[in-house]
């Protein structure tokens, strides 16, 4: 019998009382599944929740069985918002889809622990979803470059260009970018350590373009946009 923790991503419905959940462990991605955790008198009907923290027990090898778990940290009131919630389905199946690749799973597992409260407490949730978006770019090895400009590396009257992966100086602008607020807020979000200080303060009129920038990098560099954000957009309209 083995033993993993982590954070359930995406469930489906197996026969007519059981579900195999989509874990994201340490090690990356396992699929588990759960006898009868569909039964009203089931001791597990909460525990298969998406975005619940867990800790199970597993046997077997090709499909690992649950043999027994518990909930660590319960995200479950995430689902009575319907657009917090569906903000947190685009980050699981981004996590999901890139869940495959090498990177260090045990970082993102464990930032991914301490955000998750955040984006669960605060009524301003956003930046800590940004925060998770770039983090993972980080880990893919395709992270912007913020600190000077990619062809000369001055760092004055700096703007971010997708395409180019990072900061352009005016002398090296090719096309309009996002401006340096923007790019300040992008600066702001990707260097936060939120082991010093959970607070973060991010001006509500740049989420727009935070949106924007971070869809296109992904889009542009790893050639992914997820369903869930075409949904998110018919909520808040960009």
């Amino acid at each position: 019998m083995n033993e993993y923790q982590g954070i359930i991503l995406k469930k489906i419905s197996y026969k007519e009382s059981s579900e195999i959940i989509y874990l994201y462990t340490d090690q990356g991605l396992i699929s588990v599944l759960i006898h009868g955790s569909k039964k009203i008198k089931s001791p597990f009907l909460n525990l298969t929740k998406v975005l619940n923290h867990v800790k199970v027990n597993v046997s077997g090898k090709n499909l690992l069985t649950f043999r027994d778990g518990e909930v660590l940290s319960n995200f479950s009131i995430i689902h009575e918002d319907l657009e917090k919630y569906t903000y947190c389905l685009h980050l699981c199946e981004m996590l999901y889809y890139f869940s495959t690749h090498d990177h260090d799973h045990e970082k993102l597992l464990a930032f991914l622990v301490k955000i998750l409260p955040l984006i669960k407490e605060e009524k301003n949730y956003i930046p800590y979803i940004n925060m998770v978006e770039l983090k993972l770019l980080y880990l893919l090895g395709v992270n912007p470059n913020l600190h000077s400009c990619i062809v000369c590396e001055s760092q004055e009257e700096l703007t971010f260009s997708v395409k180019d992966g990072g900061v352009l100086c005016r002398n090296h602008q090719k096309e309009v970018s996002y401006n340096n607020q923007t790019l300040n807020a992008i600066r702001k979000l990707y260097y936060h350590d939120i082991n010093k200080t959970k607070e973060i303060s991010i001006d509500v009129s740049l989420y727009k373009d935070i949106r924007n920038l971070i869809d296109e990098y992904y889009e542009f560099h790893l050639n992914y946009f997820s369903k869930t954000r075409k949904m998110l957009k018919g909520l808040i309209g960009y």
